[in-house]
């Protein structure tokens, strides 16, 4: 655990010099790297949450099928940022983000224990912690109801991961505030997503369907340290996550 941490902060040592730059990559990979860098977002937080559920027995043939698929989707899209990078530093990070994905790997060929859930949950966070400041430095400050569906769908991933590693045993103050938090944006990004004015079969189905399905689901998610509903909240996840990937898709072809 010692050798990660210390890893980790050479991690940070990157991040910080490639700060330094307006962009990390050229102008015109820009849209293609804010799309690699959102799918390692998102893949960040499934995988964990996928992981959590195999080892705790709950849905396991839906989580293997995900954590297989987030594991092949990571490979071929950080490869992909690789191929983006214009600087040495921004190797660095991708670099890095290699290393996590290595240790991943070898972590999940182990049998389950303590450490090796703390491993799945610090690697991931490295993972989300370089995507996102590919994101930022690359993304312009005007919010698109785009970004918001996305954030949504990648906060949703956040809340569940918690929840269940929660249940897991990893019952850190910080685990129950990080999924608190998640669940609060996604609440007023939801918001947003009520107040946007969109076609008809949009507002009747996928928003909705967010809009029932919100309020109830909420609870479960704040019920993370009872844990008693871990499949309802895997289930809800998935229903909500297919709401939202109409409007994702939707948004995409009326930008």
């Amino acid at each position: 655990m010692k050798t990660f941490m210390n890893k980790k902060l050479l991690y940070s040592g990157i991040v910080c010099l490639v700060l330094g730059g307006t962009n990390l990559f050229a102008k015109g990979a820009a849209q293609e790297v804010l799309l690699l860098a959102e799918t390692v977002r998102g893949i960040s937080q499934d995988l964990a949450k996928n992981y959590f559920y195999i080892e705790q027995g709950i849905q396991t043939s839906s989580a293997k099928k995900g954590l297989k698929r987030d594991m092949i989707t990571l490979d071929d899209t950080i490869r992909k940022l690789q191929m983006g990078a214009t600087n040495a530093n921004t190797k660095g990070i991708v670099e890095f983000m290699f290393f996590s994905v290595d240790e991943l790997k070898s972590t999940l060929k182990e049998n389950f224990s303590s450490e090796n859930g703390g491993l799945v949950l610090d690697y991931t966070e490295t993972l989300l912690e370089g995507s996102e400041s590919i994101i930022r430095h690359n993304k312009g400050k005007t919010q698109t109801m785009l970004d918001v569906v996305e954030e949504m769908q990648f906060l949703l991933e956040r809340a569940t991961k918690y929840y269940i590693a929660f249940r897991a045993g990893y019952t850190d103050a910080v685990n129950v505030t990080q999924a608190r938090l998640a669940v609060e944006k996604f609440e007023t990004l939801l918001a947003k997503v009520k107040a946007h004015t969109y076609p008809g079969p949009i507002t009747t189905g996928p928003v909705k369907k967010l809009a029932k399905y919100w309020p109830v689901s909420k609870n479960f998610y704040l019920g993370i340290k009872k844990s008693e509903l871990p499949t309802i909240v895997f289930i809800s996840t998935k229903h909500m996550n297919k709401a939202l990937d109409a409007l994702v898709e939707y948004h995409k072809k009326n930008k």
